[in-house]
């Protein structure tokens, strides 16, 4: 038994193919899928996803290389998390690999994730790239060195991993094999 924690099945490319992707799924043994949220205009999209299949869960958040989209509150995000097959807030977090210049907004964006996360209390999605220290510091100053849960964090091989260890969280790495 397998459990994808990490897929983008509502993406046009791959939506297209959900007869196949479903059929490949069960030939592979994932019996449970979350689809993650990357921005508000198509979390409708995925939250219709996991309410057509009963083995597919979603999130609700805005990727931090989204940046042409509507900001979310953290209240905004909590009331879109009220409903059983929202399992997960994110994929949120920092990316300075791609992005350039002043990213306020992103450690904003971040913040408001983490303080719905805390609010709803389901774990958070995190996509951090060429921002560690950043994302652990936000993090310890939004208070989530006192919680308890498991964090996934989808992130590329970094020689700062050892960093995360030392927080004492319970963390699941998801790791991408190429740097984009």
């Amino acid at each position: 038994m397998y459990i994808d924690s990490h897929c983008h099945i509502n993406f046009p490319e791959l939506a297209v193919r959900m007869p196949e992707i479903l059929s490949k799924m069960q030939e592979n043994s994932v019996t449970h899928a979350l689809c993650v949220s990357v921005d508000l205009p198509d979390f409708p999209q995925v939250l219709a996803l996991a309410e057509q299949y009963p083995h597919i869960y979603a999130s609700v958040g805005v990727h931090p290389d989204y940046e042409e989209t509507e900001e979310p509150t953290a209240e905004q995000l909590v009331k879109l998390a009220d409903h059983d097959k929202i399992i997960a807030i994110g994929e949120t977090g920092l990316d300075y690999f791609r992005l350039k210049g002043d990213l306020e907004w992103q450690r904003e964006r971040f913040r408001q994730h983490i303080r719905a996360s805390r609010i709803c209390r389901k774990p958070l999605i995190i996509h951090t790239r060429a921002a560690a220290e950043d994302t652990i510091r936000i993090m310890k100053e939004e208070g989530q060195a006192r919680r308890r849960g498991a964090w996934p964090v989808s992130c590329t091989v970094s020689p700062n991993l050892w960093k995360w260890r030392k927080l004492q969280w319970t963390l699941a790495f998801i790791f991408h094999s190429q740097a984009y």
